[in-house]
């Protein structure tokens, strides 16, 4: 009877070292994914809050702008005519006791812009609002203690203060008042300007800062606030927003 030899493979194994070595190649490629992904996430966040304080001071300061632009404005009017003719005359600049332009000067709670335009001019407000039955839309801007810039329309009746924009810490305002006899134009605060009628453009600056903190994020040194002064470290994206507004309804006080 023929005997029959069976061959069996040797059974291979990993040592104990190997097996170490690899979990510690394992939990250091996680360990590096994860921390990847903390920093990407940490970026994206500091994306995100730096996006949202432009967004913010561009909606702020476009609203101003765009009554700015308008303040003082005249506009083509048809004149009564009894004999069928049609004429058409030109408003005056401004409504006697409502005028175009005013501000107030003093902490950032304090500090206003009153901006002014005939309602036949354009009857929206700062606000989105047509209803206003007077004359004039006078819309005043200012700082809320909720960190909003808000506004409102002086004319409208029952009006309340309402949020345009979040995250403003501070709304400084300074106004280049012409004098026509130098001729010179000098930047003052509103307590400074003799004659409001005067001002041909309005220096705006507004601190914005992000509602949510972003922990890797640390203010530069070169940065400054509106009033020069240095940006709180606690995590928050801030920007410091200054644009110059051209009153061009003023145009001609300049010789």
């Amino acid at each position: 009877m023929s005997q029959f030899q069976h061959d069996t493979p040797s059974q291979c194994g990993h040592t104990l070292p190997e097996l170490l070595i690899g979990t510690a190649l394992c939990l250091l490629v996680i360990a590096a994914a994860t921390s990847a992904y903390g920093t990407s996430k940490q970026t994206w966040n500091a994306m995100a809050a730096a996006d949202a304080v432009h967004a913010n001071a561009r909606l702020a300061l476009r609203n101003i702008r765009e009554q700015a632009q308008m303040a003082g404005g005249a506009y083509l009017k048809p004149s009564n005519s009894s004999d069928g003719k049609f004429t058409v005359d030109i408003s005056p600049n401004e409504e006697a006791g409502q005028a175009a332009l005013a501000g107030i000067n003093g902490t950032k709670y304090i500090e206003s812009l009153t901006l002014g335009h005939w309602h036949a001019l354009d009857a929206i407000d700062c606000q989105g609002n047509t209803g206003s039955t007077h004359t004039s839309v006078r819309n005043d801007f200012k700082l809320n203690t909720n960190k909003e810039l808000s506004c409102k329309d002086l004319n409208l009746t029952n009006s309340t203060y309402q949020a345009l924009a979040e995250g403003v810490e501070d709304f400084q305002l300074r106004y280049a008042e012409a004098n026509p006899s130098t001729p010179s134009i000098q930047w003052k605060t509103a307590n400074q300007v003799t004659d409001m009628a005067q001002v041909l453009g309005i220096e705006v600056c507004l601190r914005v800062a992000s509602t949510n903190t972003v922990h890797n994020t640390k203010p530069s040194s070169n940065l400054k606030g509106c009033q020069d002064e240095t940006l709180p470290s606690d995590g928050r994206v801030r920007r410091t927003f200054k644009r110059v507004v051209a009153l061009r309804n003023r145009d001609g006080l300049m010789p």
